[in-house]
């Protein structure tokens, strides 16, 4: 179902995907993987507009696969916190995987692009207002660019877009300066069907 590996949990298992396919758990996923939090379900369903015992059941769906787990008890009585199962998570459907596995995917995917569809309209509407702008709304925006490159080109592009982000990661960066405020950054790669390319890593000759 989940594979944790390098303290990452990595997705496989098309009811391990699907179970991700839902709004409420999403924001709750970008809290405790992006900003590193811990959330008790009652947090969580503040966050997400659900009530606590709508969360619990998210939480305990999303435990069962692996993607979070309970924080240490503590003597005080309260209420355990939920917390991240890694530092970092992935879906990444297996080669040659079945039409459920690509069912599922595409059910996270559109889960995904509506949570941040809903947050790029709220941010276009402050920026189109005369009141209510945030600060980093200086930079809201969708930007779509095509470049060329080799596979290898690409995986060095990618691993150095997140050379360049990992310091400024939340969980990460240490002592920011007062005025800063946290931006979501959402990259997507898709190749072009009509010009793929030729070399694959590894069996290029």
């Amino acid at each position: 179902m989940a594979e944790a590996t390098e303290d990452r949990v990595e997705l496989t298992d098309p009811k391990a995907i699907r179970a991700l396919a839902h709004p409420a758990r999403l924001v709750v996923i970008d809290a405790l993987y992006d900003k590193g939090v811990a959330l008790t379900a009652t947090q969580a369903a503040a966050l997400a507009g659900t009530t606590p015992s709508a969360m619990s059941y998210h939480l305990r769906a999303l435990e069962r696969f692996g993607v979070v787990t309970r924080a240490p008890s503590s003597d005080d009585g309260r209420e355990r916190p939920w917390v991240r199962a890694a530092s970092r998570l992935s879906v990444r459907p297996s080669s040659g995987g079945s039409a459920a596995t690509a069912a599922a995917t595409s059910a996270m995917l559109s889960a995904a692009y509506d949570v941040d569809r809903e947050r790029m309209v709220r941010a276009i509407e402050r920026v189109t207002s005369t009141s209510g702008r945030l600060p980093l709304d200086v930079v809201t925006g969708y930007s779509h660019t095509s470049v060329i490159v080799t596979p290898e080109e690409a995986v060095e592009l990618m691993r150095a877009i997140e050379q360049l982000v990992d310091p400024l990661r939340v969980e990460t960066r240490e002592h920011p300066p007062a005025e800063a405020g946290v931006l979501t950054l959402a990259v997507t790669t898709i190749p072009d069907e009509d010009n793929p390319g030729t070399a694959v890593p590894g069996e290029a000759s």
